[in-house]
């Protein structure tokens, strides 16, 4: 339960100035507060508190992952480099041919001091996989409690990725009313929540009071805009920031952070546009491949002045488990002229026999380098004759951006999320193959099956690859325990390497 308290912070949290004067204030600061090397480590996540308050709500924003995965481990976790660990299994093993994974519970007890049994579990994870369904790509894992500490989960074809989907922090095990079982406790404050580790509920014989954990230990989060974390980095008032993504990139270079604190996550998934409406213009496959022909994806790279992006052509950005290298589109060897030119005349045909093509609603987020990629596909469809208007994320669009990190290393992952049931535009044969690959018997079968599927679905192009996603972090010199990330999580409680 995430109980509430006062804090000398709030005033500075309800503050909620213009951007420019936010940005103003990390210009004009003259330097940072001496570094803080014992007290609570500092955390700013992008979000809103909202997010923070009903992190099961939106399970899938960076500032309820956060909250998450601190107060309700899943059965397992990520480290600090992004590999699976054990967090309430203590063990496991994997049968029939990686159908089956039994999950040995270690002892422990929830934040109210009851302790965890495996039928709770079960059923909470349960819920968990119904509330995250876009995660599962597909799967319907089949969970139940065999003993009082030990889970089993089935599914209808083997996929040894499965235990990364299980690490996610939206499948942390945390009951309706906020009750997790750690790593840490959680007390709201008016401006954010104060974590305290958990320590073992002592036994009859120990009745003994547990010494406070020391303040290097305990975590201060609050979820604000990108522009108030920055400034609050800058100042020295935060150790780490988390949530940063593509949209919020133009910010760190008017906010004069220090360029060395910046962490880019190698971060795998999908970014790019799917095809949400239904109109004639769209129905059209020439029209759609013109669409991702005349998009000049070097030229986005270079506005978000971010070495290292890595841009893309396909929706699956490796060979994974489909058994060969992904379908390349048929332009993507063609020179850039070229490719202008073919994709003119596809739209000239279309409009030749049509009239002229409609404007298109594009759904981005909020946040400057959404603008600049808004300004980079006008200035690209412009050379199509196509006009396009920008619309909110949430309202109703004719392409819609995706950006996500992948939640398991498997193409199935990828295609299923621009699959018929994500509501994009979508081969009908491509989504039989995939459920024919969820009940395959074999790991050849499986591979055949996703194989000729993600050839269909590049090949009707309902998805327009611009790259990878970008997530990074602001960390300081004191948090020697971060590291990057392919997952883009960062345990709170691995901040800090302990000494040897």
């Amino acid at each position: 339960m995430i109980h509430r308290t006062a804090s000398r912070n709030a005033i500075l949290s309800r503050r909620r100035a213009a951007l420019p004067l936010i940005v103003g204030l990390a210009l004009l600061t003259a330097g940072c507060e001496p570094a803080r090397h014992d007290g609570p480590v500092a955390v700013d996540v992008i979000g809103t508190p909202a997010q923070f308050a009903k992190p099961l709500k939106d399970s899938r924003s960076p500032a309820a992952k956060l909250v998450l995965a601190a107060t309700g481990q899943g059965l397992l976790s990520f480290d600090t480099g992004g590999e699976v660990v054990g967090a309430l299994a203590e063990s496991w093993i994997v049968e029939d041919g990686g159908q089956s994974y039994i999950f040995r519970l270690r002892r422990t007890h929830w934040a109210n001091g009851e302790p965890v049994k495996a039928e709770a579990v079960a059923d909470l994870l349960k819920a968990r996989l119904r509330a995250n369904a876009p995660s599962l790509g597909g799967l319907a894992p089949q969970v139940r409690a065999m003993t009082e500490r030990v889970i089993e989960i089935r599914l209808d074809t083997a996929l040894p990725a499965f235990m990364q989907l299980l690490a996610q922090p939206q499948f942390a095990i945390v009951a309706a009313d906020g009750v997790g079982s750690g790593p840490y406790r959680a007390v709201a404050e008016d401006d954010g929540i104060a974590l305290t580790p958990l320590i073992a509920t002592p036994g009859d014989e120990d009745t003994a009071t547990p010494p406070p954990a020391p303040a290097i230990d305990r975590r201060q989060l609050r979820a604000s805009s990108a522009a108030l974390a920055l400034v609050r980095f800058r100042r020295g008032l935060t150790d780490l920031v988390l949530g940063g993504r593509f949209q919020h990139l133009p910010l760190l270079s008017v906010s004069d952070v220090d360029p060395r604190t910046l962490r880019v996550d190698p971060a795998w998934g999908l970014f790019g546009l799917a095809v949400t409406g239904s109109s004639d213009f769209l129905a059209d496959v020439n029209v759609r491949e013109a669409l991702s022909r005349v998009i000049d994806r070097d030229a986005l790279g270079k506005s978000f002045h971010l070495t290292g992006w890595r841009s893309a052509v396909t929706p699956v950005p490796a060979a994974l488990d489909l058994g060969r290298a992904p379908t390349q589109p048929v332009w993507a060897e063609g020179d850039g002229e070229n490719r202008i030119a073919i994709a003119r005349q596809s739209v000239a045909r279309w409009v030749a026999a049509h009239g002229e093509p409609p404007v298109l609603r594009v759904a981005l987020p909020e946040g400057p380098g959404a603008t600049l990629l808004f300004r980079r596909l006008a200035a690209d469809f412009s050379r199509l004759g196509v006009r396009i208007d920008r619309v909110a994320m949430d309202e109703r669009a004719d392409l819609t951006l995706i950006d996500e990190v992948a939640a398991f290393d498997s193409a199935l992952w990828y295609l299923a999320r621009i699959d018929c049931p994500m509501k994009i535009s979508c081969d009908t044969p491509a989504s039989a193959l995939l459920e024919t690959a969820r009940t395959a018997v074999t790991a050849e079968a499986r591979a055949n099956a996703m194989a000729e599927a993600e050839r269909r679905i590049v090949l009707h192009g309902g998805y327009i690859p611009l790259g990878q996603p970008v997530r990074w972090a602001l960390a300081s010199r004191r948090l020697t325990g971060f590291a990057l990330s392919a997952r883009g999580i960062h345990p709170l409680n691995r901040l800090i390497a302990l000494p040897n």
